[in-house]
């Protein structure tokens, strides 16, 4: 798999909330082109599913973005069934600090 960072920026709408159409990509791939917020959300679904296996050494978090996309395609909100919205938040936020170390300051801050 050969993947590459592209220049993120955030967008807003006029209410000033995400506008997810709007973002900039900041992952591509062979296959696919992934926002920042896509790729939280892909790390967060492994997070859900797997437990916190993403380090380096154990689980690499590329590996687990690509492994999302590939079988679970386009949803990539089935891992917040069933949980509580501070549960889903804490996962989320677990997957943006894991995404904000493995990819470093490129990575930008994503508006939840």
């Amino acid at each position: 798999m050969t993947a590459t960072l592209d220049t993120p920026t955030a967008s807003t709408t006029n209410a000033g909330y995400p506008n997810a159409r709007a973002e900039q990509p900041f992952l591509t791939a062979a296959e696919y082109v992934l926002t920042a917020r896509q790729v939280v959300l892909a790390l967060a679904a492994h997070l859900a599913r797997h437990g916190d296996t993403l380090a380096v050494k154990v689980v690499d978090p590329l590996a687990a973005i690509d492994a999302v996309i590939r079988f679970d395609g386009a949803d990539l909100h089935s891992w917040t069934t069933d949980r509580s919205l501070d549960d889903a938040a804490a996962i989320r936020a677990r997957a943006e600090h894991i995404a904000r170390d493995y990819f470093g300051h490129a990575f930008p801050a994503v508006p939840w």
